[in-house]
């Protein structure tokens, strides 16, 4: 076994990658022990993930929603009082509908007096950030091991795929761009919860993520040779789309005007798949 990354080979790892983090929700979707080795795993947990995760959309988010890291802390959140003197914010996942404050003995007494907190919200990420792009790519090459993992001598044919190891070495060790171009937007509400008739539950949208094919593949000797392959992502609401195999978004949004600006993800399987996927 060798990883999808790197290419070393990686059948004495022992680390588990989720493709999409723990701390934004995941708790399924990963891969098997040795798709990822622990090198990799390691570079991207503490160089990529850990650098998203902490920038101020993705805090403010996961303290919106309350959503747990894998160590079950939820994360804080500045504020300030009235006369900008900062607090820490925290909110508490239970039937209360309550906040955890933590501050200064000055800002207590004006906090007293006012009973006002203001808490910056930030509606959505950068979107020229080059840790987001690797963050995504990073994502967007695992999602796609994920799929074909089930073909036979899947492994072999995905490192070997000279196609993709622009973007594998520009997510693994910065190489090539400056920055992988990357496409956001909107699509969804933050709060996705909906009653399931069937479990007969209500049901919390996280994230989910599909790849779109926009034009007819050029096969030659039974190999498919594609211009434009697109991850497409949403995370609580916001759409995230990169290109697999260029750093190109061109043919996407000419594809988002020919659909009326219609996400994939908001489409039937069979309304999207006539796109040659």
């Amino acid at each position: 076994m060798r990883c999808i990354f790197c290419k070393t080979d990686s059948s004495s790892s022992k680390s588990v990658e989720h493709i999409i983090p723990e701390s934004l929700g995941n708790k399924n979707g990963k891969l098997l022990k040795g798709v990822v080795c622990d090198r990799c795993n390691n570079y991207f947990a503490h160089k990529i993930e850990k650098v998203v995760l902490e920038m101020g959309y993705f805090q403010s988010l996961r303290a919106r929603l309350m959503i747990e890291n894998k160590k079950g802390i939820l994360p804080k959140l500045l504020g300030f009082t009235k006369n900008k003197e900062v607090v820490e914010v925290r909110f508490l996942q239970d039937d209360s509908n309550t906040i955890e404050v933590r501050c200064s003995d000055s800002a207590v007494k004006i906090l007293s007096n006012s009973n006002e907190i203001y808490v910056p919200f930030i509606p959505e990420p950068p979107k020229d950030d080059i840790n987001i792009s690797k963050f995504l790519g990073k994502i967007a090459l695992e999602a796609l091991a994920k799929r074909v993992s089930t073909i036979d001598g899947w492994q072999n044919d995905f490192v070997d795929n000279c196609s993709l190891d622009e973007l594998r070495n520009f997510v693994r060790y910065g190489k090539g761009y400056k920055i992988w171009s990357y496409h956001i937007r909107r699509i969804d509400s933050e709060n996705q919860v909906k009653y399931d008739k069937k479990l007969n539950k209500y049901i919390e949208k996280l994230n989910e993520y599909d790849f779109l094919i926009p034009d007819k593949p050029d096969v030659d000797n039974d190999i498919h040779n594609l211009d434009n392959l697109y991850f497409v992502m949403a995370i609580m609401g916001i759409e995230y789309t990169i290109n697999l195999t260029n750093a190109g978004l061109d043919r996407y949004i000419k594809w988002l005007s020919d659909n009326q600006g219609k996400s994939i993800l908001q489409m039937e399987k069979s309304e999207f798949h006539k796109h040659y996927l």
